[in-house]
């Protein structure tokens, strides 16, 4: 066998190594996206779960919310405060999704039920209200144009 066979098998050998390599690191980069999205999955889930437990703990929280989604009219001061307070706990979550979602951080399933919850806040007159009054100044950008945008189709839905 002569130098030049001998280089060219070095040279097949090398280049099948390099595929492998980078097989293998695609499988890993895939993996890791995967395990990524599990993580953005599991957190979204535990603040609305979180957020699901504070108002069970607290059945007169939970009235409040109630109260406060129906209007802002009847609330004292300090059920506005704590209404207010909520509406912003959510929108955080909310905000927060939205943007996983943005960066493909989250599945599109996972988007979808994050969504319906926007839905549900968007839908009440007293979030809308503190929405108009509060919440869009305490948030900028894309996450604003979708709450008004869900605001919007949930006024126009009715």
């Amino acid at each position: 066998m002569n130098w030049d066979a001998v280089g060219a098998i070095a040279e097949l050998l090398g280049a099948i190594g390099v595929i492998g390599s980078l097989i293998y690191v695609a499988s890993q980069v895939r993996a890791s996206t995967v395990a990524s999205k599990v993580e953005s999955k599991l957190r979204l889930t535990e603040n609305m779960v979180n957020f699901g437990d504070l108002l069970i703990g607290s059945p007169e929280l939970n009235e409040l919310m109630i109260d406060g989604r129906k209007g802002l009219g009847s609330l004292s001061k300090s059920e506005y405060l704590q209404f207010s307070n909520l509406a912003l706990k959510a929108c955080w979550y909310l905000s927060s999704g939205f943007f996983m979602y943005q960066q493909k951080s989250i599945y599109e399933d996972d988007w979808h039920e994050l969504r319906t919850i926007a839905i549900y806040w968007s839908k009440s007159k007293g979030f809308q209200e503190w929405w108009a009054k509060r919440g869009r100044f305490s948030f900028t950008g894309k996450f604003v144009e979708f709450m008004d945008q869900e605001i919007e189709l949930a006024n126009s839905s009715k």
